[in-house]
């Protein structure tokens, strides 16, 4: 049974706001949430219309998460912002990191073990597009581990595609992953969505220049997997 995208997500009555100011607003956003509206789901629950709706402002997009992917999602209050802030998640000084639970086969790994991945990507058009993914090990459970991921490129699908090619499938990943390895976390585990969350974003704030420290926890469900892996292993 696929477990992503969930067929719809609830709309919920306000989503958890993590920074506010006159500029910008992070959220965090739920797993099976569109981040906006499009052509084949023009009614669906979107983040962009809940948090307009909830603030009483319009947003303007500058990046986006996967609709099965929960985490740190930011928007600016005007198109200028929206450039600004763009730049800055562009820049150098950004980093954007994320926690996967990833299949682990063979020998366990070591906490703090460490890999870089620069495999070109494709693209849409079938062209192969430089890709810069650094990964390293959180927490090590029976044939999977949590790890850290951090971006320095924003392909599609990055993070999925680049530890797929390593053979460490993202858990719960219906495009990339094992369907044996997805049944299995989701009756042993209660996994019914992607193990994969945006979990940390550092940017130069657009306006003030200030560095921006924005930290989204392990989603309720994804930690109570963790919980369960932990049990598991102790016992």
């Amino acid at each position: 049974m696929p477990l992503e995208p969930r067929n719809a997500a609830p709309a919920p009555i306000a989503l958890k706001v993590l920074y506010l100011d006159a500029s910008i607003v992070a959220i965090s956003k739920p797993s099976g949430l569109l981040v906006h509206r499009d052509e084949r789901h023009p009614d669906a629950p979107a983040v962009l219309q809940i948090v307009r709706d909830q603030l009483g402002k319009f947003l303007f997009p500058v990046h986006r998460l996967d609709r099965a992917t929960s985490g740190i999602l930011v928007y600016a209050f005007s198109r200028p912002l929206a450039a600004q802030l763009q730049a800055s998640l562009s820049a150098a000084t950004a980093q954007k990191e994320y926690l996967a639970l990833a299949r682990w086969s063979g020998s366990r790994p070591q906490v703090g073990e460490r890999w870089v991945s620069t495999e070109p990507l494709k693209d849409d058009k079938d062209i192969a597009r430089a890709a810069h993914s650094e990964f390293w090990v959180v927490e090590t459970f029976r044939r999977s581990a949590l790890l850290g991921c951090r971006i320095a490129t924003g392909r599609y699908h990055q993070i999925r595609r680049h530890l797929s090619v390593s053979g460490r499938h993202v858990i719960g990943d219906v495009s990339y992953g094992k369907a044996r390895r997805n049944a299995l976390y989701r009756a042993r585990y209660g996994l019914d969505r992607l193990f994969l969350h945006a979990a940390r974003l550092s940017l130069l704030h657009p306006v003030s220049g200030e560095q921006l420290e924005l930290i989204d926890p392990l989603a309720e469900e994804l930690a109570d997997v963790v919980t369960r892996l932990r049990a598991d292993g102790a016992g």
